[in-house]
């Protein structure tokens, strides 16, 4: 088998066909060192067998899944967000917050209030079983009539002036996937989400 490199510019190099003994693989090696630029030590230094196996673990969770083990010990699979195409999992608080408390307390955990769009998501998994089931049933009696709420991440925003002026911001409805504003000084119940 022969084999053609791009070289600088127009510049083609040619590989001969051969049998790859360690030592033709060793000069290959030597060769992609000089004129690639890869880091081949770096490059193994960080493919351990503990990485490779927590990347298998997170590719066998189901939705739904309370993680046994590993960085996202404890938290709920929630399957590979659309939006980036990555795993997202999710934690609930054990007591209800306003949104400046509750935005303090996801970063606490290590993890944000969820965004409008990973709200949405969150919707999605409505059905799907697990821990999910939980969260969609529970009632949380929160203050002023926001059951079924939660907080999303979006900054507050004023409305009204002088003494009528009130910060809102933004939550999700769980029961029905409405997105809305209401004061940030409700209690209501609180999602982190890791990724």
């Amino acid at each position: 088998m022969t084999g053609i490199l791009e070289g600088d510019g127009d510049e083609q190099v040619r590989i001969p066909s051969t049998i790859v003994t360690r030592e033709v693989a060793e000069d290959a090696k030597t060769f992609l060192r000089e004129h690639s630029g890869i880091d081949f030590d770096a490059f193994h230094a960080g493919a351990t067998v503990e990485s490779l196996l927590g990347e298998a673990q997170e590719s066998t969770s189901q939705i739904g899944d309370i993680e046994p083990e590993g960085p996202h010990k404890g938290e709920v699979y929630g399957g590979i967000f659309p939006g980036d195409n990555k795993p997202i999992w999710f934690s609930a608080a054990h007591k209800l917050m306003n949104h400046y408390n509750a935005a303090a307390w996801a970063t606490e955990q290590g993890g944000a209030l969820p965004t409008r769009e990973q709200g949405d998501y969150l919707m999605t998994l409505k059905g799907k079983g697990g821990a999910f089931t939980e969260l969609f049933n529970r009632r949380n009696s929160s203050p002023g009539g926001f059951d079924g709420f939660i907080w999303l991440a979006e900054s507050c925003i004023s409305r009204g002036s002088g003494f009528g002026k009130m910060t809102i911001a933004m939550c999700q409805e769980i029961s029905d996937g409405g997105q809305g504003y209401i004061g940030e000084g409700h209690e209501l119940p609180v999602l982190s989400i890791f990724r």
